[in-house]
């Protein structure tokens, strides 16, 4: 009986010594323990009851990120091409085959109405036979072009999906430098393979830049915002958030020796995605603008031509008689110096009036002879 009281006695003690190496972390297994305790801490938080470390690193970029993801997608399409063969045939020197190609993840795509329109980069599409997205989720849906912008690189597309998650439109107008935003899209989705966007976070370097594309299209980029966010290959089309989670633009293209993102990447400002767009909805179309009247750098030797004190600007060279330029008071010699209070330093500047929607009513400061006019000059729909 004493022997039996005493062994009790033993593993009493020695539960007890086990529990205080416990509750000291002495134990071999109190890693184990502790990990188990933390995950079981975590399942808790997850229900409400305990904040976990994740809850307490929350913020408005996770939140942003979070909720908006859905509406992210990538752009894919088929485009048609001719290869020639190698091989030489008996009647030609040479034979060409005609193929196409299906291209998953070219770009990205913002969804900005639930019953399924999203915009994207009209370069994304360019040459395409067919269209199609593919979802964060996996789900691939063919795509309809609507209509698009070559000039400003502005194109609409519409799935056949109802309930979408989508992006609310914000202000460009509104932006401040300095403010923070993010980048959403799918860069090099065709070697990463995974629909889920990618998320870049950065702040508006500038506002107002505005470039003009030596490409055949003759791409302008106008008030174009320039941000430090992380844009590559595959960006293109995919959205510029801001902290409210409001879209204020679209990203479009990336200025580098590399190829890949040194912090200058540029994004088209909301407000002309939206011109855009209602553009498309109205008339089925963008409307093409009547370029009217043509314009020379202007330098010393014309102005003293033209008998005017100006000599930086674009001076007119040619204008279509009766036309809107004409009625609206422009004659050639005239040296267009500002449009809309902006400085003019050159030709092309004055080239991009006809980037903007037809309806537009630009002012535009000229020196005729040496005497400042304003003329309030309206874009205009060209007549077939």
């Amino acid at each position: 009986m004493r022997n039996e009281q005493s062994a009790a006695w033993r593993r009493g003690l020695l539960i007890a010594a086990a529990a205080a190496l416990l509750g000291s972390g002495w134990y071999a297994g109190a890693n184990f323990q502790s990990s188990a305790f933390s995950l079981v801490s975590s399942a808790t938080a997850a229900e409400g009851r305990l904040p976990s470390k994740a809850a307490q690193r929350r913020t408005e970029i996770v939140e942003v990120a979070e909720r908006l993801s859905p509406a992210i997608v990538s752009v894919g399409a088929s485009k048609s091409g001719y290869v020639v063969s190698p091989f030489f045939d008996f009647f030609s020197d040479f034979m060409v085959f005609p193929y196409q190609e299906r291209i998953p993840y070219l770009g990205s795509g913002v969804v900005i109405d639930p019953n399924g329109l999203i915009v994207t980069n009209q370069h994304v599409i360019e040459g395409a036979t067919d269209v199609f997205v593919t979802l964060p989720d996996g789900r691939e849906l063919s795509a309809k072009v609507l209509g698009a912008d070559p000039v400003l690189d502005v194109a609409l597309l519409e799935v056949n999906e109802k309930g979408l998650k989508s992006v609310k439109l914000g202000d460009s107008d509104d932006l401040m430098v300095g403010e923070w935003v993010i980048a959403m899209g799918n860069p090099f989705g065709n070697l990463i393979g995974d629909p889920k966007p990618t998320v870049t976070v950065g702040v508006i370097s500038a506002t107002k830049r505005s470039f003009r594309s030596a490409g055949p299209q003759g791409r302008v980029y106008e008030d174009v915002i320039q941000t430090d966010a992380a844009i590559n290959p595959g960006n293109s089309g995919g959205a510029l958030i801001n902290a409210a989670g409001e879209l204020i633009g679209m990203n479009t293209f990336i200025v580098s020796r590399s190829g890949g993102s040194i912090g200058l990447g540029f994004a088209i400002p909301v407000n002309r995605i939206r011109a855009v767009v209602e553009e498309i909805l109205m008339y089925g179309r963008v409307r093409p603008r009547l370029t009217d009247f043509r314009v020379l750098n202007a330098n010393e030797r014309l102005a003293r031509m033209v008998g005017a004190r100006a000599t930086e600007g674009a001076i007119i060279s040619e204008i279509i008689r009766g036309g809107p330029g004409m009625r609206a008071g422009l004659r050639v010699g005239d040296i267009i110096t500002a449009m809309d209070g902006k400085p003019v330093k050159g030709a092309d500047d004055v080239r991009s009036i006809w980037a903007r929607q037809v309806g537009t009513i630009v002012e535009l400061t000229v020196d005729r002879a040496g005497r400042t006019l304003r003329v309030q000059y309206p874009v205009t729909e060209a007549r077939e």
